[in-house]
């Protein structure tokens, strides 16, 4: 009886073999081309991630793979077709093809697939010119007082600690970039840097990404029906309840429910100032909610948590590894220190745009810190049409294509023998004229990059100037110490870890 059994689930697993190769043999042609390490029947390179026990691990074999084998690299989970790109040329070819604007499965893991960051490109199409506009330099201009106010709250929150002993000072500058976000973008003031409520959110956030960079990495609950099983999921939605408070929290003081079902034009930033004003992000929602009557009350919802999410997490953790990388490079910070002095000492001035507009140097260290650790280290999509990289390989349809865009902004062939080190001066105007255009792409690039570049740049430089005016920051890090993980966003898992110390 055993030897029954063995040979029929021999013969089916053959038989089944046979029929995945049958069907996917245009696909496997494709690829047959491209590079990639040994894959076995049925899982193909699925245990290059079963063997890792964390997210790190995973993140940074895939990572090395791309030192093995030249681009493009095809991997095979089970049946799915995932090619990763190390060339600038590819990512350009990738990222403004009209077959390659839908995001990749993985998004959806983020329970914001009607959200602009997110949306398949049939929606986000329809939302892109209205949302650019929100999020636009217009709008981020309006903005450089709000900026200036709560970077002068953290300065004086930070001089309690300014006693030259080392501290992570991650979530203080999170908190004061959910200040903004909430005030620059959905004009409400909840005042995050002086309450609980700050920590509260940031620890759910932190939590909710750590869960989904688990799942990204763990095909076994890719399946929805199997994810739902697990205790990742309940804890997952526990979390989403609890942060979404506070987004029904926006929607109920901002009257959202009111002026979607509302058919007048009424805009409740035109009410009450300028009608010239720019619409704020959750306004331009409302508006294109009356005019086209395509948004529903959970589209709204996910707009705000991605808006919140993208405008929050990522500039803090970008300006937290700025600041170490100034700590870690006194030279540096004193070469930007001088910069701010020259063009805006004083130390009650708020910084205008006409200044922001002369701090070159600080925009060579925020560029510097934004290729040595992009926040995106990769940009995923999913091909819904075959894409020809060049003569040699084309990406067949309905294929996870992911940009490999921290090596490509960390390949010696393009920023020379010493990459991995940080020097500015790799953004002196004649150098950067000589790079391919997407050698650095830290926003991402094409139709979909990201829609809030000036905003982020406003409020990076204007935080250093109130920052480095007040204190000089100190670190007992150095760039062979840190250790760097992937969830969601790439991370400097030491911290930010500096002393401040008060200037004269």
């Amino acid at each position: 009886m055993w030897n029954t059994v063995i040979v029929y689930l021999i013969s089916t697993t053959i038989a089944l073999i046979i029929y995945l190769r049958w069907t996917r043999r245009k696909i496997l042609a494709a690829v047959a081309n491209m590079n990639g390490p040994p894959r076995l029947p049925l899982i193909g390179n699925a245990y290059i991630l079963v063997r890792f026990t964390s997210t790190e691990a995973i993140y940074h074999n895939l990572k090395n793979l791309g030192n093995y084998y030249p681009s493009p690299l095809c991997i095979h989970i089970g049946p799915s077709v995932n090619v990763f790109l190390y060339s600038a040329e590819e990512l350009q070819v990738m990222l403004n093809s009209p077959y390659c604007l839908d995001k990749s499965m993985h998004y959806s893991f983020l329970r914001v697939n009607r959200g602009i960051f997110a949306s398949p490109a049939h929606i986000w199409r329809g939302q892109r010119k209205s949302l650019r506009v929100s999020l636009g330099p217009a709008i981020a201009n309006s903005s450089v007082d709000v900026f200036n106010e709560k970077s002068d709250i953290l300065v004086g929150r930070l001089e309690q600690f300014a006693d030259g002993k080392e501290r992570d000072y991650f979530h203080d500058i999170a908190k004061c970039a959910l200040d903004v976000i909430y005030y620059a973008a959905l004009g409400l003031d909840f005042d995050m840097q002086r309450t609980k409520t700050g920590d509260y959110y940031l620890g759910l956030q932190d939590e909710f990404f750590d869960i989904i960079a688990r799942r990204i990495f763990s095909p076994t609950l890719y399946p929805e029906f199997i994810y739902r099983l697990t205790k990742a999921y309940k804890r997952e939605q526990e979390i989403l309840r609890s942060a979404r408070e506070l987004t029904y929290k926006v929607m109920e003081q901002r009257r959202v429910e009111e002026l979607m079902s509302s058919k007048t034009k009424e805009n409740p930033s035109e009410s009450k100032t300028d009608s010239t004003k720019p619409l704020n992000f959750l306004d331009s929602l409302l508006q294109l909610s009356r005019e086209r009557q395509q948004l529903t009350k959970e589209d709204i919802t996910q707009h705000l948590d991605t808006i919140i999410f993208a405008g929050s997490d990522t500039t803090s953790t970008t300006m937290a590894s700025v600041l170490l990388m100034m700590a870690m490079h006194p030279d540096v910070q004193e070469k930007v220190y001088q910069e701010v002095m020259e063009i805006c000492p004083d130390k009650k001035q708020y910084v205008s745009l006409d200044d922001i507009a002369k701090l070159t140097y600080i925009e060579q260290v925020c560029k510097e810190t934004m290729r040595l650790f992009p926040v995106a280290p990769i940009v995923a999509r999913v091909s819904t049409h075959d894409i020809k990289l060049n003569d040699k390989n084309t990406i067949p349809a309905h294929s996870q294509i992911i940009g490999a865009i921290y090596q490509v902004q960390r390949d010696p062939n393009i920023w020379g023998p010493k990459a991995h080190l940080f020097d500015p001066d790799n953004f002196l105007p004649e150098k950067a004229a000589k790079r391919h255009p997407y050698a650095y792409i830290p926003f991402s690039a094409g139709p979909r990059n990201c829609l809030g570049i000036r905003y982020a740049w406003l409020f990076m430089k204007i935080m250093i100037v109130h920052l480095l005016r007040k204190y000089r920051v100190k670190t007992s890090l150095t760039m062979d110490s840190l250790n760097i993980k992937y969830s969601i966003l790439l991370k400097i898992t030491n911290g930010c870890l500096i002393s401040l110390e008060k200037r004269d």
